[in-house]
């Protein structure tokens, strides 16, 4: 009975540790800070010689409708005259399940985190940018609140939301520079 109740504490502590260990290994990036507006900021300009900016706008508008699950909830402006796109959209993060005795610990829902962007085109080149963003609570909740270590409020998972954001926010900038580069494929009308 007390080996028992040994191997019970010895694995319960193993668990913890290999948690804690887990949530240690995540570094917090270091996240684009607007100088102006103190917000997380994404934001490029994007040389594209040769192409015109009506060019640029409608492979920028193509990729909205690739990319987004919903683009008509992703998009809330297209303005072809200004050759501008803006919108907003959410993706989902997740964290290590709490107290899970599975190797490796199962990642669970820890909810969205909300952003908005804009695409601005000119004749050989684009610009985007990506910012406000804020984690989906009961009440606006901003992301830059994570990068505060100190705060009494601050969670460890934290550091791995940062990363799961930055990761996702690198992914979709990939996505949007190769879908503008690529001309897109004809479909042969010989049938």
């Amino acid at each position: 009975m007390k080996a028992t109740i040994l191997n019970i504490i010895f694995f319960f502590l193993i668990g913890t540790a290999t948690i804690n260990a887990q949530q240690a290994a995540v570094q917090t990036p270091k996240m684009p800070i607007d100088e102006v507006t103190n917000l997380i900021t994404y934001t490029d300009v994007v040389e594209e010689p040769g192409m015109n900016k009506d060019t640029l706008y409608n492979r920028a508008l193509r990729w909205t409708k690739v990319f987004f699950k919903n683009p008509i909830d992703a998009v809330k402006k297209a303005d072809a005259e200004a050759r501008v796109i803006e919108g907003g959209y959410r993706f989902k993060i997740s964290r290590p399940e709490p107290n899970s005795k599975k190797q490796p610990v199962p990642m669970v829902d820890a909810g969205l985190v909300n952003y908005k962007y804009k695409i601005f085109s000119k004749d050989g080149k684009f610009k985007y940018e990506i910012t406000n963003f804020s984690w989906q609570q009961n009440s606006y909740y901003p992301l830059e609140r994570w990068m505060d270590n100190k705060a009494t409020s601050y969670d460890p998972n934290f550091a791995l939301y940062l990363k799961q954001t930055d990761d996702f926010i690198k992914d979709l900038i990939k996505s949007l520079e190769k879908a503008i580069e690529t001309d897109p494929v004809k479909k042969k009308d010989d049938w």
